[in-house]
């Protein structure tokens, strides 16, 4: 077989994954070894070997610590190679986790749909920038991500023990992926042992660091942890103590709170109590998983070649950065299987008016604005006046009013 034979035998799509791959190293060659979040994580594996409260003060440069005991011992276990080996251990993980989340994501086109390489071409620069953010950052979106895609997939393999594994790890690590566990029990063919190992994994998960460091420290931090989880706690409804946060709750309290967000312009304009906020914040959380349940009960059969699972499940993986306190424009990355399917159904419906919304949403949502494209102060301006946040919410009402509107089209 010639060697032009064997070119054309590649998926084009891999060529993506390549040009992908090399942007992938230019980035950790450009890496200065700066201050990042996994400075942040390394810290806490620190704290955790000197026997401190790593969700207590004194706070690494005055960021708090969200992740699990079990994510600080694996840190812990690598500061006999000093930080810099470390974030290329990390960096590895994460290049390798994000091509196979990559790959899953290109599975869910359907067998023989024409335009599959424009669309994995625009996803994957939509999603450019939201990964870059990550990458710079050195944060733990992109392994999260992926335990939320590769137990969907071992589950629909039947391989119930894997897929609670992969899954829980991932809620142990970052609570996140919880909210779509009620939906993959609910499509398991076999939910009680699905739900089984998942609870038998959770507890080996929070009681493994145990084993290392003692049963009482690792109960003191397990308690100190769960007060960080609580999302109707008063720091989780006021975010004001970190600028950048980008959910449901930061935008509520940057307009309707007299209170100022570190380090951001100060634009409320109205003073609502902590009640108040705390009321509508959780309105608009139930109005968003309303959505999403409600897709569930109302889409029974593929749309455009796409599983309805895939459908509903991309509802839910939505409701993470959303919904979740103390999420970055980094979480959003959650919302590339809501992208995949919108335009694999605009494919098959060919309304120049659903690709439009789509575009107008895209560019609303500041998934363009790049600081070397516009400038550092429009990209401030998308971040602090939640501009991001109010696209990603209107995409996401999108999505439900779009599914359930062409949820009859077939398969």
């Amino acid at each position: 077989m010639s060697l032009k034979a064997v070119f054309k035998k590649i998926d084009p799509i891999y060529y993506l994954f390549l040009a992908y791959a090399l942007w992938m190293l230019s980035l950790k060659n450009r890496d200065t070894g700066g201050f990042d979040d996994f400075n942040v994580f390394y810290h806490a594996g620190k704290r955790l070997l000197n026997g401190e409260n790593i969700y207590g003060e004194p706070h690494h440069y005055n960021l708090k610590y969200f992740y699990s005991v079990l994510f600080a011992a694996w840190m812990s276990s690598m500061q006999g190679i000093g930080i810099v080996a470390a974030k290329w251990v990390w960096f590895l993980l994460n290049f390798i986790l994000l091509f196979r989340t990559l790959f899953i994501l290109k599975s869910l086109i359907p067998e023989g749909t024409k335009g599959r390489l424009l669309i994995f071409f625009v996803l994957m620069l939509i999603m450019a920038k939201i990964i870059l953010i990550n990458y710079v950052s050195n944060q733990i979106t992109i392994v999260i991500l992926w335990t939320v895609l590769e137990a969907y997939v071992q589950l629909k393999k039947d391989k119930f023990i894997l897929a609670a594994a992969i899954i829980c790890l991932g809620i142990n690590i970052k609570i996140l992926p919880v909210v779509v566990v009620p939906y993959m029990i609910y499509i398991a063919k076999d939910r009680w042992r699905f739900l089984f190992a998942g609870l038998s994994f959770l507890l080996v998960y929070t009681f493994l660091p145990a084993l290392l460091f003692g049963w009482s420290y690792n109960l003191m931090l397990l308690g100190e942890w769960a007060k960080t989880l609580n999302p109707v706690s008063d720091i989780h409804v006021m975010q004001t103590y970190e600028y950048g946060i980008l959910d449901i709750s930061s935008l509520i309290t940057k307009f309707l709170s007299d209170e100022p967000v570190y380090l951001e312009p100060k634009l409320n304009f109205a003073s609502w109590s902590k009640d108040q906020l705390f009321l509508l914040t959780n309105a608009l959380r139930v109005l968003c998983l309303t959505g999403a349940i409600y897709l569930a009960l109302k889409v029974r059969k593929p749309i455009a070649g796409l599983s309805h699972h895939v459908l509903v499940l991309a509802a839910f993986m939505a409701l993470a950065p959303l919904c979740f306190p103390h999420q970055r424009e980094y979480s959003f990355l959650f919302y590339s299987p809501l992208w995949l399917v919108i335009m694999i159904i605009n494919l098959s419906i060919r309304k120049w008016s659903a690709w439009l919304t789509f575009i107008v949403l895209v560019l609303f949502s500041g998934l363009l604005t790049w600081v070397d494209f516009v400038g550092r102060d429009i990209v401030d301006v998308f971040n602090f006046y939640r501009i991001i946040t109010m696209g990603m919410f209107c995409m996401y009402v999108y999505f439900i009013y779009f599914i359930s509107k062409n949820s009859k089209i077939g398969s």
